[in-house]
């Protein structure tokens, strides 16, 4: 009687989470939000900060490391213990992740089976067909992240050990940056972030590299072997890369001209160029910075809020419209102006795939809106160093031009709350609108709608 009576009592327990478990468009938000709560919880407790920060800012910088953005309140250096800080680069990486990853991993270590809900969210999250593409989806992910994050992470400690003239600071230093980096996550422990390493190459470009490996997304880097092979990129990864290249060129070569007298007079031509490139990596969506931002002029504003929009791409760590969304609006207005067919590499867009393009836009430009509205009428900062941190916020990127230690209560709820709609509303949007396809077969007559 006993066992039966506990087996209803499980039953009823999964039925009161129907509401959430059977919608994987639901699942995100809720996991996510769960991690960010108790990752504030955590960073809030004395064993993580001696001094004592609110509850308001142990959950800003917890969201902040969740959604891999790098926006801090607080001196993240000084104002944490060294578990504080481990606690920060945990949440970095399961947020990096993500925890259907998580989840889905331990499962296949430990030889379970995953529930039939757990393996619907996962397909859809994954965009995978079968549960043997999740396991090998997974595979990847993680090996991909490891050694890409082991590599970085013993290159920057040898180069932190040498500058520091310290072996334990510099293998803090690297470990922690490598994840950092790896997550477009933008945290660092200094307050300047990384100005102080910006004459240093072996820094910003290993860091660099780190960032455009994690914004990329290891389905992308492992299609690249075909290039060896002599083989045709699919579609996807021609898009991706086109677009990755263009950005990183053109971002590098703008911010080199537009701050050559700016921000970054006073150094070498070499350093200059160096600086150029790194600051046109981050702005996509990492959040490091190895100049003073602060001072930057309107056409540099300009040129690192559209590349905040643009972010990074699909399947990564890398937050922002993604570059198949930009590659696929570029590709739809080139081919109409030419009457061509919307053709890639002998392979047709789809139609649906354009109109989740557009919806995923809308969206992200519908909150973008909101997020700067409700900042310019509550917050008294200069209104375009609140337009930039709310696109920074919502692109997970992390940088800023000084108005995020000037923002009051109101001010962090919102971007707390921009910066978690960034993370988990892209992915969120794409589940259900997967959940909601539907073929009607059935035709309509033409509407005419006029557009001019």
């Amino acid at each position: 009687m006993g066992e039966r009576n506990k087996i209803l009592f499980l039953n009823k327990s999964n039925e009161q989470f129907d509401f959430i478990l059977k919608y994987p468009e639901r699942i995100l938000p809720v996991t996510f939000f769960l991690l960010c709560l108790a990752g504030g919880i955590l960073l809030y407790l004395p064993f993580s900060s001696p001094h004592g920060v609110n509850f308001i800012d142990a959950l800003f910088t917890a969201v902040s490391a969740v959604c891999v953005t790098g926006l801090s309140v607080v001196d993240f250096g000084s104002k944490f213990t060294g578990l504080g800080q481990f606690i920060v680069m945990l949440l970095i990486q399961v947020g990096g992740l993500g925890i259907m990853s998580i989840s889905s991993i331990v499962f296949i270590l430990l030889g379970k089976r995953m529930s039939l809900t757990h393996e619907r969210s996962a397909r859809y999250i994954f965009e995978a067909e079968s549960k043997e593409d999740i396991k090998n989806s997974l595979i990847l992910i993680f090996k991909y992240t490891f050694l890409v994050e082991l590599i970085g992470a013993v290159i920057l400690t040898g180069a932190f050990s040498f500058i520091e003239h310290n072996v334990l600071t510099g293998l803090k230093y690297g470990i922690f940056s490598a994840v950092s980096a790896f997550c477009n996550a933008g945290f660092f422990f200094t307050g300047d972030n990384l100005v102080s390493y910006n004459h240093y190459p072996i820094i910003t470009y290993t860091i660099s590299f780190l960032i455009i490996l994690g914004g990329i997304s290891p389905a992308i880097c492992v299609t690249l072997m075909n290039l060896f092979k002599r083989k045709k990129l699919p579609p996807v990864s021609v898009i991706v890369l086109t677009v990755t290249c263009a950005l990183l060129f053109f971002g590098t070569l703008f911010f080199f001209i537009s701050e050559y007298n700016g921000v970054l007079s006073g150094m070498t031509i070499a350093d200059k160029i160096n600086n150029a490139w790194f600051q046109s990596v981050t702005a996509r969506t990492a959040g490091f910075n190895s100049v003073d931002l602060s001072n930057i002029n309107m056409r540099t504003f300009l040129l690192m809020v559209g590349l905040m929009i643009a972010g990074g791409s699909p399947g990564s760590t890398a937050g922002g419209l993604k570059t198949t969304t930009v590659g696929i609006f570029f590709l739809t207005f080139w081919n109409t102006i030419r009457g061509k067919d919307n053709i890639i590499r002998n392979r047709a867009i789809r139609i649906d795939t354009i109109q989740k393009a557009v919806t995923l836009t809308a969206a992200y430009f519908f909150i973008l809106g909101i997020s700067i509205l409700m900042l310019l009428t509550t917050q008294s900062a200069n209104p375009l160093k609140l337009i930039f941190e709310a696109v920074s916020a919502l692109g997970t990127v992390g940088l800023t031009m000084g108005a995020t230690t000037a923002l009051d209560g109101v001010g962090k709820i919102i971007i707390i709350a921009t910066m978690f709609l960034g993370r988990v509303a892209p992915a969120t949007l794409v589940c259900y609108l997967n959940t909601r396809i539907t073929d009607s077969r059935i035709g309509y007559p033409d509407a005419k709608i006029s557009l001019t």
